[in-house]
């Protein structure tokens, strides 16, 4: 497999053959070859953070969405406006939170995310993100993975929450 090593103002970031413009792999993390992701989640269709909390998944539609078995991914809330969990990609699956809903729950081949950790400080908010590359508005529409400066202050942050 090809790797194509970047450095960031703060360590060494690899992107991933598999989607080149998009997921990055911060060394600091559990595994060296890792892609990490920030999703949005959308209070107004679906409770995510209740079905997170209570079950410790959240299905995520795969189409679309380039994961892969053992991802990180963070997940920001519209609700709360800040990044609200740390989870793991851990296999495809018919959707499984459906109850937590708010319409419809759509019928489709998802992504398990599992929670790792819940973030509960001040220093995840939009605002601060956007001091650290995060650009808020129409990137929230689609995951993303390209912004390693970005992932290296957001898992510092769980870090440091431990």
């Amino acid at each position: 497999m090809t790797v194509l090593r970047l450095r960031s103002s703060s360590g060494g970031i690899s992107f991933s053959p598999r989607c080149l413009s998009e997921p990055i792999h911060v060394g600091k993390l559990p595994s060296l070859w890792q892609s990490v992701w920030l999703v949005f989640a959308n209070a107004k269709r679906c409770n995510h953070y209740a079905s997170l909390a209570e079950t410790g998944f959240i299905s995520w539609k795969k189409e679309r969405n380039n994961f892969a078995i053992g991802d990180i991914v963070y997940v920001f809330s519209s609700a709360e406006r800040r990044i609200i969990f740390k989870t793991v990609v851990t296999g495809i699956e018919e959707r499984s939170d459906s109850e937590y809903w708010v319409e419809s729950a759509p019928n489709d081949i998802t992504w398990r995310l599992e929670a790792i950790q819940e973030y509960n400080g001040d220093a995840l908010d939009e605002d601060l993100l956007k001091k650290h590359g995060f650009k808020g508005g129409r990137s929230l529409q689609h995951p993303m993975c390209n912004n390693p400066d970005l992932f290296e202050y957001i898992e510092n942050q769980f870090n440091i929450q431990s």
